[in-house]
């Protein structure tokens, strides 16, 4: 169930593989129990039993890829037998103050957008997808969760690469990064140093967020402060490369999936991003 539950949990929580979002293609159900089966399983508490006890595995399971956070579970099925078979109608996964891999986040919801589900194991044990499962996913993200995810390790990890091309060509070094979201704009503060230039410099810039191609970009962006001037359009190139928002989804990257970012916009200072992601189907 990892690789399933891990790209249910994020976005943005996400997959890396973006891609022009098609509409949502169900496959009509089959293998399923009988109808009469399905009718004494709901009589005798059966269906109920097994939906608390995958509820509780999801749960369990998704905590177990988390560093932190409140996780919330619902899980829909045909009958018990149709669940402990792997098919199901529908599962929901909510969360709060959740922090995967580094890339925090005030509250996410992923759930299935099929009224039917198929997902077994083989002989290995490893878990097979046999029909691609499209999720609806939505986050909320404020200023303290992209300045905890900049000062994660990864993130780090990542400026640091950034520095080391570019000090193989004498060019700028970042020196730290912060967010503030005010007014339903994201200003970003970067402070850097240049070669042979002792003090550190300090650019403020805000922006506004859209989305391209599935992914998300910093749109319009201007200078706050105006001590110095600089080419708006090459900063732009840059800054979009060091995106906090587009690294987070980009973190939890699996080839698996495919993510398409639909709407992103700052209400009441808070980023609220929605999409469709697809897990796809095992190959036969």
């Amino acid at each position: 169930m990892k690789k399933i539950l891990l790209i249910m949990v994020l976005l943005l929580s996400s997959s890396g593989v973006y891609a022009a979002c098609e509409n949502v293609k169900c496959v009509e159900p089959y293998d399923l129990s009988s109808s009469t089966s399905q009718f004494f399983s709901t009589l005798t508490g059966q269906k109920f039993l097994s939906e608390k006890i995958g509820e509780r595995i999801i749960k369990k399971t998704v905590k177990k890829n988390i560093i932190s956070g409140d996780i919330k579970t619902d899980v829909k099925s045909f009958s018990a037998k149709d669940l402990k078979a792997g098919r199901f109608k529908s599962v929901e996964i909510s969360g709060k103050n959740v922090n995967v891999q580094g890339v925090h986040i005030s509250s996410f919801d992923a759930k299935t957008l099929c009224d039917f589900n198929y997902i077994t194991e083989n002989s290995n044990g490893d878990v097979v997808v046999k029909e691609d499962m499209p999720l609806s996913v939505s986050v909320v993200m404020t200023e303290d969760d992209i300045n905890n995810t900049m000062n994660s390790t990864d993130y780090k990890r990542f400026i640091d690469n950034i520095n080391n091309v570019g000090g193989n060509f004498n060019i700028l070094n970042i020196e730290s990064t912060s967010v503030k979201i005010k007014d339903n704009k994201m200003h970003y503060v970067m402070k850097y140093s240049i070669p042979f230039v002792r003090k550190t410099k300090e650019i403020k810039l805000s922006s506004d967020l859209r989305v391209e191609n599935g992914q998300i970009k910093l749109a319009n962006t201007t200078l706050d402060n105006n001590t110095f001037s600089i080419d708006m359009d090459k900063f732009s190139k840059i800054l979009n490369y060091i995106n906090p928002l587009d690294f987070s989804a980009k973190i939890v990257e699996n080839k698996d999936a495919k993510l398409n970012i639909e709407n992103i916009n700052i209400n009441e200072n808070k980023i609220n991003i929605s999409g469709k992601i697809t897990v796809l189907k095992d190959k036969e």
